[in-house]
């Protein structure tokens, strides 16, 4: 691989990076946007705030996606209990 080569390829892959940041970006405002359904849900239901069983299937979903794919699967994990505590943030704004 010349130099251009290496440069163009550098800047078509932090393109495309930049266009998947933007989705993942848009899906985390949609995903934390649901808080309020679910906290209605669980106030109606009378549930707890912590549900373990739901980030237990959330985990093994995760894992089960990953067989087989050469990615650190404790990091994706990492990232989902990231997200799961923003909505749970999101969701005392409602049950408090």
């Amino acid at each position: 691989m010349n130099t251009e080569e290496a440069e163009n390829l550098l800047k078509e892959s932090r393109d495309k990076i930049d266009v998947l940041d933007e989705q993942i970006t848009n899906l985390i405002v949609k995903r934390t946007a649901l808080a309020y359904d679910i906290a209605i849900s669980k106030k109606a239901l009378n549930k707890e705030l912590l549900d373990t069983s739901r980030e237990n299937i959330i985990h093994d979903k995760i894992n089960n996606l990953l067989d087989g794919i050469d990615i650190d699967k404790n990091s994706v994990i990492e990232i989902f209990d990231i997200l799961a505590s923003m909505s749970k943030e999101e969701q005392k704004k409602y049950l408090d």
